[in-house]
């Protein structure tokens, strides 16, 4: 057996298949834990090929009682036990698993303390509140009319957000101009089943990711900045369009790299990638939502690009040991050399099965094409974009001149079409 182990969740997917084979050239085996069945066939169906030589043990966690249990169950097997380095809990949904999970085998991660704050937007906020002084909009979990127009009256103007305490992605996200149609969002928030219904502030501006790490010592190293183009279609409001790059010489990089630095050091979290996104106003940033993950729609991906280094590679060393960032763990200078944008595609009407999907040879040959994120499939199933899963495709675009994008951003939008 290999002299280190870790502990990974649900291995089946493209963000933890990079760290997990480069974790192996340095001779660290995964013990994959997964969380269901499902997860295993995901994995067995598209990635036991490529990562069977990097795992050594696996565990499906329905098989045990409870996290304990598997713990127990983990640490019992001698060869795993001696020389467990840490657990990589990368994705949305597993993370307060992994926290807990990493408590029961003794690792030092992130406390199930910690990482709640970033999995109920409620929690997070009121934190902040009770222990910052950090900006951050009003919020409240509301169970009755009553609690709504309480909420309503304290913060004065419209809209008002209407959103469930977890989950990801905008879904179940809707932003209400009157009592009525709150309390008719309400029950579409209800019906998602990702937690409680929260009220929020609605802040203008402009909205912006900042993507990060941190280490062992809670230290913080921004990793990317990027700035939402959200648009209205089809009587959709906030629908994801497109995402750019913002580089360091802009206005906004240093306040907002600032401000989610403070955030995430006041959430204490540590060893562990983050995503956050806020809005910026004229009285400054002002936190929308956190998570203790890599952002999605491979945007860590095109990070590395930019970059030239892979954060999956940075991010794994980080979960696995105590160690200080270095000056060379990012490249800004290489950053800022090039555009970098991720065009979604809105679809404003359901087609129960694709007949054809035109233009893709085309946008294939545009002078700042990088790769296609996800087309959807002829005989595919194609619904009305509502939010970020709905969206009828991904295309990212890689280029040194900013009006070459530009450009074929719009060319883009007229080639790429379905039947």
């Amino acid at each position: 057996m290999s002299d280190k182990h870790y502990v990974i969740l649900n291995p089946g997917y493209d963000y933890a298949s990079y760290m997990v084979k480069f974790l192996n050239e340095y001779q660290y085996k995964a013990v994959a834990v997964f969380t269901n069945e499902q997860q295993y066939d995901v994995y067995k169906n598209n990635y036991e090929s490529e990562l069977e030589s990097c795992i050594d043990a696996k565990f499906l966690m329905t098989d045990y009682a409870d996290l304990e249990a598997l713990a127990q169950a983990i640490l019992s097997e001698s060869w795993i036990n001696e020389d467990l380095q840490g657990i990589i809990p990368w994705e949305e949904f597993t993370i307060e698993i992994g926290a807990e999970l990493g408590e029961h085998l003794g690792l030092n991660w992130n406390p199930v303390s910690v990482i709640h704050r970033f999995r109920n937007k409620y929690a997070l906020k009121s934190y902040l509140r009770e222990n910052s002084d950090i900006r951050v909009n009003q919020s409240a979990i509301v169970n009755t009319v009553e609690e709504v127009q309480e909420f309503i009256e304290a913060v004065g103007k419209w809209p008002i957000v209407v959103k469930p305490t977890e989950g990801a992605g905008s879904r179940g996200v809707f932003f209400a101009e009157s009592l009525e149609e709150i309390l008719e969002q309400c029950e579409h928030v209800f019906s998602t089943g990702q937690g409680e219904i929260l009220l929020e502030e609605y802040i203008g501006g402009n909205e912006f990711v900042v993507n990060g790490i941190t280490n062992a010592q809670g230290d913080v190293l921004i990793t990317d900045v990027w700035i939402y183009d959200k648009r209205e279609s089809h009587g959709v409001k906030n629908l994801y369009y497109q995402t750019i790059k913002v580089d360091r010489s802009e206005p906004y990089f240093e306040p907002l790299a600032y401000y989610a630095g403070s955030i995430i050091e006041t959430l204490g979290l540590k060893k562990s990638p983050f995503h956050m996104e806020l809005k910026y106003d004229d009285d400054g940033p002002c936190i929308i939502e956190c998570g203790a993950r890599f952002a999605g729609g491979n945007q860590p991906v095109f990070a590395s690009l930019l970059h030239e280094h892979s954060l999956f590679e940075l991010a794994a060393c980080h979960y696995m040991e105590d160690i200080p960032f270095d000056i060379g763990d990012v490249h800004y200078d290489k950053y800022d050399q090039h555009q970098a944008r991720i065009i979604k595609g809105i679809q404003s009407y359901e087609i129960p099965s694709i007949s054809g999907v035109y233009g893709i040879e085309e946008v294939q040959q545009l002078p700042s094409f990088y790769q296609i994120g996800f087309i959807k499939p002829v005989g595919s199933y194609l619904p009305v974009t509502v939010d970020l899963f709905s969206a009828s495709y991904e295309i990212y675009l890689f280029h040194e001149d900013p009006e070459q994008i530009e450009e074929d951003a719009n060319r883009l939008r007229e080639l790429l079409y379905y039947e």
